[in-house]
């Protein structure tokens, strides 16, 4: 009886340990993977996540501990940088019904509480496009470093200006069952509203997930081509593995890499907009392995075109994220 009750006050506090620490991520998307340099391009992340909180008191209504469930709060600070192109990189000349130039650079401030049955994330945005996003030097630079396409159109990017959102994301486990060995199949809902002059939109999907300790990792994946892999969002949990296909439709209302304003486009100006297609899909197939000191997460995603003019249907990216514990 007292080697079972030690190896219980074991697992316990091993799971309280591994709840409590702290995660430092780096993450990178890329078109690369499909041979393309367009859209979407590239993303980089850097982001730090606490440890354990208790809930202070302006936050308690965020946390799932308000409602009676026995959550783990953490915050999220993340640093990130995105980049949009169109088909054409060299040319010198703003191209007619493609999408534009645009850079993002920005912070983000996240709240997040973790239960195996339900996780949610509330989310401050805050950032600047144009030249104060540094996606013209920064594309040009690595161009020139590995010898890609120079880019010739960044003077007709997205003008510089405040860009920031508020969001919210919630998982909501429909069903987890075991699978083979220690394994366990999962398929969950995925909602998200975002409101702001960066995006405004609405969001809804499913995931089905299978590998191991689901209950303990619940919402670190998301269904997004935009940095889909959230490390901070695993809870207690000290060691797991899990593979991941999703799907969402999403309501855009606006974009500001569409919409935004291009002072460096020649008159009429008007001549080279684009129209933001409000209906919308995305779709991600992944991989995440992780133990008690480090991880790693890897995907594919696509989507559908967020522009009516688009001259094809669908654009995809991959990704890499490495992720340490502490």
């Amino acid at each position: 009886m007292k080697y079972i009750s030690l190896m219980t006050a074991l697992i316990f506090s091993a799971g309280a340990l591994s709840s409590e620490r702290s995660t430092v991520s780096f993450s990178i998307d890329n078109d690369g993977i499909f041979g393309t340099d367009e859209d979407y391009t590239n993303g980089i992340f850097l982001s730090y996540t606490t440890g354990a909180i208790s809930p202070y008191s302006l936050f308690r209504p965020l946390s799932l501990s308000y409602w009676g469930a026995n959550s783990v709060d953490k915050f999220e600070f993340q640093l990130g940088h995105k980049m949009w192109t169109p088909s054409d990189i060299e040319s010198t000349e703003p191209i007619a019904n493609d999408r534009p130039y645009a850079g993002y650079f920005h912070a983000e401030l996240n709240y997040i509480s973790l239960h195996p049955q339900q996780a949610q994330r509330f989310n401050l945005t805050l950032g600047a496009t144009g030249e104060s996003s540094f996606a013209d030097k920064a594309q040009q630079l690595v161009h020139s470093l590995v010898g890609s396409k120079e880019p010739n159109g960044w003077a007709y990017q997205i003008e510089d200006q405040f860009a920031g959102s508020i969001g919210y994301l919630t998982h909501l486990n429909w069903k987890r069952q075991p699978a083979s060995g220690s394994t366990s199949w999962e398929i969950s809902n995925v909602t998200e509203a975002n409101l702001g002059n960066f995006r405004s939109d609405v969001s809804t999907g499913a995931m089905l997930r299978w590998g191991t300790d689901l209950g303990g990792n619940f919402g670190s994946a998301n269904i997004s081509t935009e940095n889909p892999f959230k490390a901070g969002m695993i809870g207690a949990s000290n060691r797991g593995w899990f593979s991941y296909f999703g799907l969402k439709a999403r309501y855009r209302f606006n974009d500001v890499t569409i919409q935004g304003d291009r002072p460096g486009i020649p008159e009429p100006s008007e001549a080279y907009d684009v129209t933001l297609q409000p209906l919308q899909a995305e779709a991600v197939l992944g991989l995440a392995w992780y133990n008690q000191y480090v991880g790693i997460n890897t995907f594919i995603a696509s989507k559908t075109t967020e522009y009516k003019e688009a001259p094809g249907l669908i654009n995809g990216n991959g990704g890499l994220s490495f992720f340490a514990f502490f």
